[in-house]
């Protein structure tokens, strides 16, 4: 039986950094795969070791244990002359990045990973479970910051389930200067904010 799963994100590039570095310390054979819609087939060029080296803000994460560069070179499909690389299977997981918003710089637009993975199988799911564990270590819950119907600002008692921020994001995007973190048209403050407000 299948399950997907989701978990929306908040990152800066610092924050990319430590969490690749990370992920790659458990398992160097994890690498990420820019799935941007591209002219370059070469699977080589599309690889990193941390997202922060490409431009790119669609990204598999790719764990190398469970298949080959052979099989992966496989996994496309091609529209016109543009390549499309296929973002979740057994041996990947979709990684979307946390980008400031391109209306307005004040925000911090979430990114996200996502998966679906069979229950039955221990491997694909072991992986992947590692990574949600490392994405929730260092990720901090984040709180919704709402308007009244009086028009006052609230922010929300209980944290925002599925939604983690990094150190670096509640750094910059804490609701000072009008920098905050965006889900949709949900804003999203950090727990020091939630506490002194």
């Amino acid at each position: 039986m299948e399950k997907s799963r989701d978990f929306q994100l908040f990152m800066t590039q610092n924050d990319e950094q430590q969490f690749c570095e990370e992920l790659r310390g458990y398992n160097p054979n994890i690498f990420f795969l820019d799935i941007s819609p591209s002219l370059e087939a070469d699977i080589s060029k599309r690889l990193y070791t941390s997202v922060v080296n490409s431009s790119s803000s669609f990204f598999s994460i790719v764990n190398f244990d469970l298949m080959t560069m052979e099989e992966l070179k496989t996994r496309y499909k091609k529209y016109g002359e543009y390549y499309h690389f296929g973002s979740i299977a057994r041996e990947q997981m979709q990684f979307l990045r946390s980008k400031p918003d391109v209306n307005d710089f004040h925000f911090l637009r979430n990114g996200r990973i996502a998966d679906s993975y069979n229950i039955e199988d221990k491997d694909e799911k072991e992986w992947k479970n590692k990574v949600y564990d490392i994405l929730k270590r260092h990720g901090e819950k984040v709180f919704l910051l709402y308007q009244t119907s009086h028009g006052c600002c609230e922010i929300s008692i209980k944290p925002q389930k599925g939604i983690v921020a990094y150190p670096y994001a509640l750094r910059k995007y804490n609701g000072q200067n009008g920098f905050y973190m965006k889900c949709g048209d949900a804003i999203f403050v950090g727990k020091e904010i939630a506490l002194n407000n």
